[in-house]
């Protein structure tokens, strides 16, 4: 298999709430063809922390501060990068066991292959229950991981009390908002049909913290985070205009009961398949990174999304993720997924990440298997060193080039 200036992919779904309501599962839009992109935000140092934190133990005192239960819980907090058949979408998650991960349903609704970082630890997700009417789903991770396990609270907190929301909102690190619950037992209509019994706060809420924890002060789930209200009409029209503070999240004992449910399973939904001519292979692939650039989560997110999307036959999610300069360098879609057919990616090592700005240059060491007709010299399992070339393009890292300056691959 040739290196094909870097073989990768991503493109993200519309929104899938409707008229006054706007779903927090990001889309990536088309690489922009104007203006050069603004630099990426830094992610947020302590989604990267070292510390892996377990349940609160008992006689460990109760957070005091908004600060505190920041500290107590985020390293549980899972950020998800969804692979779709014609491209992704970005969520947010959170830890209820070392391999189980709940988040909303619409983030996870048709999903191709499921990314998950927690914690600076990189894995895999299959859906092991979802429902769309409750806008629930729970993920099995493919390894067990470290970080802080979330407890539901055992009842609906009342109007006023303080809560907090914590996610990936807009393709940024972790960030941490605060808020009160404004009303409750709400009702939104969704594409899915009409949520009820929600909970609905002012805590700031963006595309991307779906599926994310609504807590209380000492660290206790009393929502899952669902959808914001963006226009006070619903009409997106000249005459409308865009609502404040109101977001939604499902409750707690509901979300409870549905993780205790599913939990009991051994045996993942299957996920969508994008193609009945190519063949396919598990999504995961096995990731470790040596880098501690600040942009390192992103990066890596985007080429794993790009990895996914060839092991499941998304092409065209993978073809997304390369800038629209290198999609014209590789002669297009059907000239690049030439020869990808029996290509999976199944190892990758990111060595050092260096730039800064909207361009970085990253060191890798990239496993591949394909059949011997598709190798390099006949190979089935292939090491490539490769240095890939990412550009931000205000949205997300896209890849710009691919060099193998070490040569022709080596044999596993």
């Amino acid at each position: 298999m040739k290196c094909k200036a870097a073989q990768t992919n991503i493109r993200l779904a519309p929104s899938l709430l409707v008229l006054m309501l706007a779903t927090a599962c990001v889309p990536s839009p088309a690489p922009p063809q104007g203006a050069p992109p603004s630099t990426p935000p830094a992610a947020t140092p302590s989604v990267t922390a070292t510390a892996t934190m377990t349940p609160t133990p008992t006689g460990t005192p109760a957070p005091k501060t908004w600060a505190e239960t920041f500290q107590l819980v985020n390293s549980g907090v899972a950020e998800l990068a969804v692979t779709l058949c014609d491209g992704g979408g970005a969520g947010t998650g959170f830890l209820v066991a070392d391999d189980l991960i709940m988040t909303a349903a619409h983030v996870a609704k048709n999903e191709v292959a499921i990314n998950v970082s927690v914690n600076g630890q990189y894995t895999s997700a299959r859906v092991l229950g979802i429902n769309d009417t409750q806008d629930l789903a729970l993920l099995k991770t493919a390894k067990a991981l470290s970080g802080h396990q979330f407890g539901f609270a055992p009842a609906v907190p009342a109007q006023g009390v303080e809560v907090a929301a914590l996610g990936f909102p807009l393709d940024s690190g972790l960030t941490f908002t605060s808020g009160r619950v404004s009303a409750l037992n709400q009702e939104v209509n969704s594409d899915a049909g009409t949520l009820r019994g929600l909970i609905q706060t002012d805590t700031a809420i963006n595309p991307g913290n779906s599926g994310g924890p609504l807590v209380l002060m000492d660290g206790k789930v009393v929502g899952v985070v669902s959808a914001k209200r963006a226009w006070v009409l619903g009409t997106r029209s000249a005459d409308d205009f865009g609502a404040e503070g109101v977001g939604y999240a499902v409750q707690a004992p509901m979300a409870a009961a549905s993780a205790a449910d599913w939990g009991q399973r051994s045996t993942p939904l299957p996920p969508t398949s994008c193609s009945n001519e190519a063949e396919t292979t598990s999504s995961n692939i096995i990731t470790t990174n040596n880098s501690d650039h600040e942009q390192a989560s992103g990066v890596i997110q985007s080429l794993l999304r790009h990895g996914q999307g060839i092991n499941r036959a998304a092409y065209e999610a993978a073809f997304a993720v390369l800038t629209p300069e290198l999609q014209a360098e590789v002669q297009g879609f059907e000239t690049w997924k030439a020869g990808l057919r029996t290509s999976f990616w199944r190892a990758l090592t990111i060595n050092s990440i260096t730039g800064s700005g909207a361009q970085l240059t990253v060191d890798a060491v990239l496993r591949t298997e394909q059949a011997s007709a598709d190798g390099r010299d006949g190979q089935t399992c292939s090491d490539w060193t490769i240095q890939y070339r990412m550009s931000w393009d205000g949205a997300i890292w896209r890849i710009a080039g691919a060099d193998d300056p070490s040569g022709p691959p080596r044999a596993c």
